[in-house]
């Protein structure tokens, strides 16, 4: 699913300063959406996101419901 050229010269380097970045803005913690969605699926037991047209291609993004 991944159709990038991540691993690959400077991509990889813009990636790595990205992630390096994200990491010292959320503290070592989860991204706040990631948190609100966890959230979520604790107060409600269920995946925030629909899947209305059936499951999504991609196991790893699939509904965790």
């Amino acid at each position: 699913m991944d159709l990038t050229t991540l691993g690959a010269g400077d991509v990889r380097e813009a990636h790595e300063r990205f992630e390096a970045m994200q990491a010292h803005l959320n503290d070592g913690d989860q991204p706040p959406s990631e948190r609100l969605m966890a959230r979520h699926r604790q107060m409600f037991g269920r995946e925030y996101r629909l899947e209305t047209e059936g499951e999504h291609p991609a196991p790893s993004r699939r509904s965790r419901d």
